[in-house]
């Protein structure tokens, strides 16, 4: 069917745009026929818009055209689109009540499904009854749908069937009423009849502000958030079109999607929608460009662009489109020049998501320039350029522009911190230049910001600047540029001076931030480099003019120095290296034959301290290994071996590694306590967990508080205090994507302990805390371990065999009938070089058989002392020997640096991977999870078992072709042809990872030696662990979850401008009236630099009046009260920076301080909410308190309300853990000073 619109003036609209559009300002002229003209009308809502088309001039010519299958399209005009709507909206009223009036309440109906045609009508329809649509895209987790139905308090969610199973979970989840998609014949008029809604009597300048879609950010960091579009704000969005017909290849859930569909409606232009069904791929695009020419536009995501691009026909398509525009990611500039260079007109468009839509490159088609973006006139006015670097500027937009929905400065404007670049002959063009982002990427991927060690070096009279640098360096580098009143010091006197205010400055960063004084150079007063008008350095321009001095920096670090020393003078130069590169350990405990890992040195500063040795001493002709630190971890030890390599004497003979193990396993298997039977005097399962921060240790705590029979979880962290121990264990939940599974009630069971498990004193707890395990631990499950495969075995000694001792022990103590039961989470690299193909489930014949690296070795002696201790005590004392973990099977999270991750990416990087004759029996971390807790609450388990995956797969066979399914392209190359691609690769790290690991690489594939196969015996792990017995094999749907997960939070390069994940603290100071909240808020604030929201200013005037006339407020009251509190600080944590939020709120019930915890499953990073309560006994001084805070501020609350308040007031319950008890009866100083003090440890400064 051939059809011709010719486009239409814009309906005037009493409108502003209210939230963030997702399409461009359209500077372009629209042509207009008389033919179709129509009278201007007011058009208040979405509904409106369908209504004046559905009885217009053009009611009867297609508008929207959607296939009825492949490609063969439907043309649909705007009576039948109005008639359907209408039908379906009657069926959809038996659901979700039609408003009648504009006070009708306003609902939520979320709609989950692909956009086909039945999607469009239902959202149409949904706004037909008066509400508002939460379009959820297709493509998020589980846990990312719960967070948006919650946040958006959706009442209803329409899912089509092959959404049907997440919608059920969702409900079970959120309570949400699920509903399926109408299919086309429930609503088609040919079957229906005429049909009519209610009459309905709306307000419409009060329509036009209530929102009608709710869509929603990628989620890209964490949950999704919600964007709120008006129906005022979605019609001027609308109103701005090209007047063209266009094809749109983008969902409706994406805002550039519905915002083409509504245009084209706006403008009654055809617009055809791409088959929901069909994947996307060139021949479908082709085939509909080609099949309808009446097509002008083109509406796409970068994906479709690039299919298109590859073929003569489809950059012939494109060149004759009037105009193609792409949204959904970024399109890659060799694509974009290569379309425009064949005639494509090709528009780009700027936008964020806190201001709403902002610029396209709309011009002529002669421009080439497809990537400078171009303000229009009515943006203009709003937008400020602030020049940062000459011809630099970063964009802000200014209080008023109508889509701008949050704000970073005190005049209201928002600062995008995006960079841009002015075109050099245009004007008013702009090409994205980038962030205004100073952060440096060390090679190990590590993120330092500069600006704070510059800063305390500039403060120096001494310095007139500094610059630090070190990016895809393994360290930080410092240049001083010397101050004109400095020119008669010598460089060491200037680092001498300077040096104490970086090492007070490195106490504060973490260590892959500091400054070493051997990576300080002083540059000369007169140095010459690029700064702004104002004096700023202009960083970028730095590193490159001088590139090479920083390269003359890291190479006089790998010089070799001439110093020699010997005995204690050599012990002495070691022991104040270490201190200097590690300053934070603790000196004391540093003897010369302290492991310095057991101290906490880590990898970073090991390779600091051994360039400082290079760098100083004399060490003959030879030179130290790589690992030198690693291999001789104690200051002895190092000056040993230096005095060794300088004299040229060989080597000292060692004892032989099995003999090490097997005097480890000695030491700590002597003298076993004798459990001492008790009573059991409680119920229920009281399990200890170890390694709770890390991946398998974070499955296991989320798995055991949701059991039934589990009463506590008790979190052993390395931590200093009770609050951060809990903060790091909520991180690690929410880090894999499990911590907003868990109920309240789950969390509840969670209590983290900050422990040091080396220290043989009740593991680091006070007496109380370790009584309490003792007289209620059932059972301890330990995988907290060392991964650090460079120690050797003695580094492992007292962080870990030690610690599994202490932990034996612990299970000793418990005052029950039995010992608690100790399963310890082994390795299978403890029987890696085990002769043969075959691994029982036993203890190795020979401690030979562990993997020669101090990792698996003392995994293995662990191993040893675990099983003898089952042999000498009657303790349930188990060896779970677990393989290879990989990602969980519900969100597929992975650490992408591990190895095989590393593998894989390199499909993206050099576009190949590996023919590995690999056998895989990977099994998923949450299915290791529920085997471990399986066979340490079972009765009749093995002592020692081997937890790999009996299904087994192969790399090349089974997962290569998993991979491609899963969207991976990449092309096959035997190891060693992979491994010399690699090789030849882009160096840098931060954009090729990959890299990083081709040593390791080389070690395991740099040859044609066919693979060792290594199997291993599970039958009795099978039997005592259905879980493992029912894991199964790799399948496409398990491959498909981790490469999406991969691909959208790992490997993507885009950069990201939402707030940190770091968890963030909401501390509510409770309690009556007059107890002290504000004044104690108030000097919080002061003290720690905190924001402050004061509850009693978010009362609604009329509950403000009900207190002056000291009427009680009612539940209902409170519960508005409630909502608006949780809606500051919401505010407040998404727009600051601030890693803390306090708030004033009487919190009286516990159902109140419920409906306040909600707050930490509303943001896409982790919230710990915690109430400081502060209690106060006496009535009298509580009226006596109000009396004179009213006559000295006038405030509204009066001494009448104290009696109302207090019978109000409920004790928290024991359950209750985030509430902690303040006494507000003592002086005010003194109360000031207790909650200061707690609020210091819960911020852990």
């Amino acid at each position: 069917m051939a059809c011709t619109a010719p486009s239409l003036p814009v309906l005037s609209s009493p409108a502003t745009s209210e939230a963030a559009s997702a399409c461009p300002e359209v500077s372009s002229p629209v042509t207009s026929n008389d033919e179709y003209d129509e009278p201007e009308r007011e058009i208040y809502t979405i509904h409106d818009l369908l209504l004046t088309r559905a009885n217009g001039k053009a009611a009867d010519e297609p508008i929207v055209a959607y296939p009825s299958k492949d490609i063969d399209y439907v043309y649909y005009t705007p009576r039948q689109l109005h008639d359907y709507v209408e039908a379906a909206a009657i069926h959809y009223a038996e659901i979700v009540p039609q408003r009648r009036s504009s006070e009708d309440p306003v609902q939520v109906v979320g709609l989950l499904g692909p956009s086909d045609f039945e999607y469009l009508i239902t959202l149409m329809a949904i706004s037909r009854l008066g509400h508002t649509v939460l379009l959820l895209s297709t493509r998020i987790a589980e846990d990312a749908y719960v967070s948006l139905v919650d946040a958006t308090k959706a009442s209803f969610l329409i899912a089509q069937d092959g959404f049907k199973a997440m919608a059920d979970n969702v409900s079970r989840r959120t309570g949400v009423t699920v509903q399926p998609v109408l299919k086309r014949e429930d609503y088609d008029s040919s079957t229906t009849g005429k049909l009519v809604l209610d009459e309905t009597k709306f307000d419409g300048p009060s329509e036009s502000k209530n929102v009608c879609w709710i869509i929603h950010s990628s989620g890209s960091t964490g949950h999704p958030k919600p964007i709120y579009q008006t129906h005022a704000g979605a019609l001027k969005n609308y109103a701005n079109n090209f007047g063209l017909k266009g094809f749109i290849t983008l969902p409706l859930f994406h805002a550039h999607g519905i915002s083409c569909l509504f245009r084209a409606i706006h403008s009654q232009k055809l617009i055809y929608m791409y088959n929901a069904k069909l994947p996307l791929t060139a021949s479908y695009l082709l085939s509909t460009l080609q099949g309808h020419p009446d097509i002008q536009v083109l509406y796409a995501v970068p994906y479709a662009l690039k299919l298109l691009s590859e073929s003569e026909q489809g950059l012939e398509s494109l060149a004759r489109m009037e105009l193609v525009m792409f949204g959904g990611s970024s399109c890659p500039k060799p694509i974009g020049d290569t379309l425009v260079k064949n005639g494509t007109l090709l528009v780009s468009h700027y936008g964020t998501t806190e201001t709403g839509q902002l610029m396209t490159s709309f011009r002529e088609r002669s421009d080439l320039d497809w990537d400078y973006v171009r303000p229009g006139p009515s943006l203009l006015p709003y937008i400020r350029w602030e020049e940062r670097f000459p011809g630099i500027y970063e964009l802000s937009v200014l209080e008023g522009w109508p889509s701008k929905v949050a704000s970073n400065r005190p005049d209201g404007s928002y600062a995008t911190k995006d960079l841009f670049e002015k075109h050099p002959t245009k004007p008013n063009a702009w090409r994205y230049y980038a962030r205004l982002d100073d952060t440096l990427v060390l090679e190990n991927g590590e993120k330092a910001n500069p600006l704070i060690i510059e800063g305390v070096a500039r403060n120096h009279p001494d310095v007139g600047e500094a610059i630090a640098f070190g990016a895809n360096k393994d360290r930080l580098g410092l240049f001083l540029v010397r101050a004109a009143n400095a020119v008669s010091k010598t460089d060491e006197e200037i680092i001498d001076a300077v040096f104490p205010a970086i090492e007070k400055c490195n106490a504060d960063s973490p260590s892959y931030a500091h400054i070493s004084r051997d990576m300080i150079q002083v540059l000369p007063s007169d140095t010459v480099y690029r700064a702004t008008d104002k004096g700023t350095v202009i960083r970028s321009a730095f590193y490159r003019d001088f590139n090479e001095q920083i390269e003359q920096v890291y190479d006089q670090g790998d010089a070799t120095g001439d110093r020699v020393l010997e005995g204690t003078e050599l012990n002495t130069f070691l022991r104040e290296s270490l201190l200097e590169v590690a300053p934070t350990i603790n000196s004391a405990a540093l003897e010369d034959t302290t492991d310095v890992f057991s101290l906490g040195v880590d990898s970073l500063q090991s390779i600091r301290l051994r360039k400082i040795i290079t760098k100083t001493l004399n060490v003959g002709d030879q030179r130290l290994s790589q690992n030198f630190v690693f291999e001789h971890p104690s200051i002895q030890r190092m000056a040993d071996e230096i005095t060794r390599l300088r004299l040229g004497l060989d080597a000292d003979k060692q004892i032989p590694i099995e003999e090490q193990m097997s005097q480890l396993i000695d030491k700590y298997s002597n003298n076993f306590k004798t459990h001492v039977p008790v009573p059991q005097t409680v119920n229920g399962e009281r399990i200890a967990v170890t390694g709770a921060t890390g991946s398998l240790g974070a499955h296991l705590v989320a798995q055991l508080v949701q059991m039934e029979q589990v009463h506590t979880v008790f979190c052993l962290v390395r931590a200093n205090s009770a609050h951060a121990a809990l903060r790091r264990v909520r991180q690690s939940l929410y880090d894999r994507g499990l911590l907003y599974s868990l109920s309240p009630a789950d969390e509840r069971k969670i209590i983290a302990l900050p422990a040091q498990l080396s220290n043989t004193s009740r593991l680091g707890l006070d007496e109380p805390t370790y009584t309490q395990l003792t007289q209620s631990l059932t059972a301890v499950i330990h995988c907290a371990w060392s991964v650090n495969f460079n120690w050797s075995l003695g580094s492992f000694e007292d962080s870990c065999i030690a610690a599994t001792r202490n932990l034996l022990d612990l299970c000793l103590d418990a005052q029950a009938p039995m010992p608690a039961r100790f399963s310890f989470c082994s390795s299978v690299s403890t029987v890696a070089r085990t002769p043969g193909h075959w691994v029982p489930e036993e203890l190795p014949e020979s401690l030979e058989y562990a993997q020669s690296m101090g990792y698996a070795q003392s995994k293995l002696v662990t191993e040893h002392i675990v099983n003898r201790a089952a042999q000498h005590t009657n303790i349930a004392a188990r060896v779970l020997r677990v393989g290879q973990i990989v990602a969980d099977t519900v969100h597929g999270i992975w650490n992408a640096t591990e190895a095989i991750p590393m593998i894989l990416q390199t499909a993206k990087t050099i576009k190949a991977l590996p023919e590995l004759d690999d056998i895989l029996s990977w099994t998923p971390v949450d299915v290791i999870a529920t085997s471990v807790v399986e066979l340490t609450l079972g009765t009749d388990v093995a002592n020692i078992v081997n937890l790999t995956n009996p299904t087994l797969s192969h790399w090349t066979r089974d997962l290569l072709p998993l991979l491609r399914t899963a969207g991976l392209e990449f092309e096959q190359l035997p190891q060693r042809e992979w491994l010399n691609r690699l090789r030849q690769s882009n160096p840098d790290p931060a954009t090729n990872p990959p890299i990083k690991l081709i040593e390791f690489f080389a070690s395991k594939y740099d040859h044609d030696r066919p693979s060792r196969v290594l199997l291993y015996d599970t039958k009795k792990a099978q039997a005592g662990a259905p879980a493992l017995r029912q894991a199964g094999g790799l399948n496409a749907q398990f491959v498909s979850r981790f490469i999406a997960h991969f691909q959208t939070q790992c490997w993507s390069t885009k950069e990201t401008t939402t707030v940190s994940k770091k968890s963030r603290e909401v501390i509510f100071l409770a309690g009556p009236c007059g107890c002290g909240k504000s004044t104690a808020a108030q000097a919080l604030a002061q003290r720690f630099s905190i924001p402050i929201i004061e509850g009693d200013d978010l009362h609604s005037p009329a509950s403000r009046q009900r207190m002056v006339n000291n009427i009680p407020l009612t539940d209902s009251d409170r519960w508005d009260w409630l909502a608006h509190i949780r809606g500051a600080v919401m505010d407040r944590l998404q727009h600051s920076a601030a890693p803390a939020v306090v708030v004033t709120c009487s919190a009286l019930r516990t159902i109140y301080r419920d409906e306040l915890r909600r707050l930490s499953r509303l943001f896409d990073f982790p919230v710990n909410v915690t109430f400081l309560m502060l209690s106060i006994k006496d009535r009298a001084q509580l009226k006596d308190r109000l009396i004179t805070r009213s006559a000295k501020e006038g405030h509204y609350m009066s001494s009448a309300m104290v009696d109302s308040q207090l019978d109000t007031l409920e004790r928290p319950s024991g359950s209750e853990s985030d509430v902690i008890l303040l006494d507000s009866d003592q002086p005010m100083e003194k109360m000031l000073q207790g909650v200061g003090n707690v609020v210091q440890g819960l911020l852990d400064v």
